[in-house]
């Protein structure tokens, strides 16, 4: 059952040029702006509770995250052509949707860590840079993929602010290590089966691995690919490491 238009309009069958919001636009810019106020309040509230109602917080958010993400998932086969394995979720924000999960499960610092040097950045950019801009304001997709990025940004701020999770630049070279293991996998499998998965065959319109793809071509966009990420992972790091160097100079 194909959704041309409505509520469950989807990219493979929408219609021509124009049905969605535009990027950068007054309501892309609101819609931000609202995110941003509800993960400030959602922050406020977490530091406020105790760690038990904390917990049911952090998993309660986790779940909420996986269920509609799920749901999403499971729509397709229902309103448009059947399942097809694209409609997975094996881009970076997916992934780290069970990395919450198992954070919330069994909080660690290595979970923390990957949650706020990785997935921190890869959310935010995935509001910045929205790849389902083709959608109009009301639709299915629009809400979910808003909401899910939102929610994720929400559950790893809550952690710092709370002093729950407090990343270490010694700790860096996990976040590495962590791409790298997922990166190979996927990419094989891009090429096995066509996919883009984590956007290492083509870049995500819009964003600037699209920049890097139009000028360099694949693979070799890759490696300024793989730069940018490592500047990334940098800057996420320098705000610690100069709490770090300010706690030092204290006990000197």
């Amino acid at each position: 059952m194909i959704q041309r238009y409505g509520f469950f309009a989807y990219f493979s069958d929408r219609p021509d040029a124009g049905y969605g919001f535009g990027l950068y636009s007054i309501a892309h810019f609101v819609i931000l702006a609202a995110i941003a106020a509800i993960v400030w309040a959602i922050c406020v509230a977490y530091r406020r509770l105790d760690d038990a109602r904390r917990r049911k917080m952090m998993f309660a958010i986790a779940i909420i995250i996986l269920v509609v993400e799920t749901a999403k998932v499971i729509s397709y086969p229902i309103f448009h052509d059947g399942f097809r394995v694209e409609y997975t979720s094996l881009h970076l924000c997916g992934i780290m949707i069970f990395v919450g999960l198992a954070y919330a499960i069994r909080p660690n610092e290595t979970l923390g860590e990957l949650l706020y040097a990785v997935g921190l950045p890869g959310f935010i950019a995935a509001l910045v840079f929205p790849n389902w801009t083709m959608y109009p304001l009301l639709n299915f997709y629009v809400f979910t993929s808003f909401t899910t990025h939102g929610l994720q940004i929400a559950f790893i701020l809550m952690l710092i602010f709370a002093g729950q999770v407090r990343p270490a630049p010694r700790r860096a070279w996990k976040t590495a290590v962590f791409l790298v293991a997922i990166a190979i996998p996927i990419y094989i499998l891009n090429l096995a089966i066509g996919t883009n998965f984590l956007y290492l065959n083509y870049g995500s319109p819009g964003s600037p691995l699209e920049i890097l793809f139009d000028t360099f071509g694949s693979p070799l966009f890759l490696i300024p690919f793989a730069m940018l990420a490592a500047v990334i992972i940098t800057i996420m790091y320098i705000p610690w490491i100069v709490v770090e160097k300010k706690g030092r100079a204290k006990h000197i």
